[in-house]
């Protein structure tokens, strides 16, 4: 999929929990950030279907509400007057969906029939055997979306973007170019600071080899090195589109844990990594990347798919208001 503004439309999962909270609010940051709208998706077993356009600073309702609210029955007339009350002052159009469906599913549904450019997602990033046999609503999205997710968590706070941490992994792979494209997308429209990270596992080298009379300095070191480069010239990639991001290789025990320490020491407001499809035993066994940076990330982190590409400029985003 090519995206000419990444966050034009955002489908936002609803479900009322602090989490959906979350990612209403930053859904909302975003979109008033790149000039765009949001659609709020409540997806439940109960049969209704309804479009509401809520009033906003931005747009009034075209067509009178009260018979469609009238219609709602009680969860649903509540969660209309609280997202109401929500949204009356933000300068974002709003639109609201009921509709029935499995919940990752309804949400997959709703972003492809809305074009929307991507979706956010708030998640309680359970752990342990019961997340990897029950899987969870965001991690289904996320494995199936084709636009960027936006994975937020509870307490999190919600915040437009003025610094990107980028994960990059040790290949040039299509995931990696995928999350480098979003991330300068975003970066050369609104003076966005972008680090490009990798991050080298020096507990791999070195375990396997530690009853061994083997010094693994000068392999290590050559891993820092490979990676060292790659960012580079990734880096003069995206200089070419006149985005200058600062690059920066660390040891750690995986590349989530590295990827998430960096952007604690940089105070950065998302991270964007690229997502490897993976089935459900494959993932329980080898683990993802993608996943435990969704779990133990402070920010919000943002997933892209590796088919998504970005169009040469943001043309459809105006200048800042």
């Amino acid at each position: 999929m090519v995206l000419a503004n990444p966050f034009a439309r955002i489908v936002v999962g609803y479900d009322t929990s602090p989490a959906a909270d979350i990612a209403l609010e930053q859904a909302l940051a975003l979109a008033q950030q790149y000039a765009g709208d949001v659609v709020v998706v409540h997806i439940s077993d109960v049969p209704v279907n309804a479009i509401i356009q809520l009033e906003t600073a931005a747009k009034r309702p075209e067509n009178e509400l009260a018979p469609l609210v009238a219609s709602l029955e009680g969860s649903r007339a509540s969660l209309f007057a609280k997202l109401s009350a929500h949204v009356a002052n933000h300068p974002v159009p709003v639109s609201l969906e009921f509709s029935m469906n499995d919940p990752a599913a309804g949400i997959l549904d709703a972003a492809k029939r809305w074009k929307a450019t991507a979706i956010a997602i708030g998640t309680h990033a359970r752990t342990g055997l019961s997340h990897a046999l029950i899987g969870s609503v965001a991690e289904g999205v996320v494995r199936n979306a084709l636009v960027p997710v936006i994975v937020v968590r509870e307490k999190m706070a919600a915040k437009p973007l003025q610094r990107i941490v980028v994960g990059f992994d040790q290949s040039d792979s299509p995931t990696s170019a995928s999350a480098s494209a979003i991330a300068i997308a975003l970066a050369r429209e609104r003076s966005v600071r972008l680090v490009y990270c990798s991050v080298v596992d020096t507990a791999t080298v070195i375990q396997p080899i530690m009853d061994m009379p083997f010094d693994p300095t000068h392999l290590i070191t050559a891993m820092r090195r490979a990676a060292h480069d790659a960012l580079e010239s990734a880096a003069q990639h995206a200089n070419a589109s006149d985005v200058y991001p600062a690059i920066e290789v660390i040891d750690a025990v995986d590349a989530a844990t590295g990827i998430v320490e960096v952007a604690r020491g940089h105070d950065a407001d998302a991270i964007v990594v690229g997502n490897h499809k993976r089935g459900n035993f494959e993932r329980f066994f080898i683990g993802s990347t993608t996943e435990a940076v969704m779990r133990h990330s402070n920010v919000s982190v943002i997933v892209v798919p590796a088919s998504v590409t970005v169009a040469p400029r943001l043309s459809a985003v105006p200048a800042e208001r």
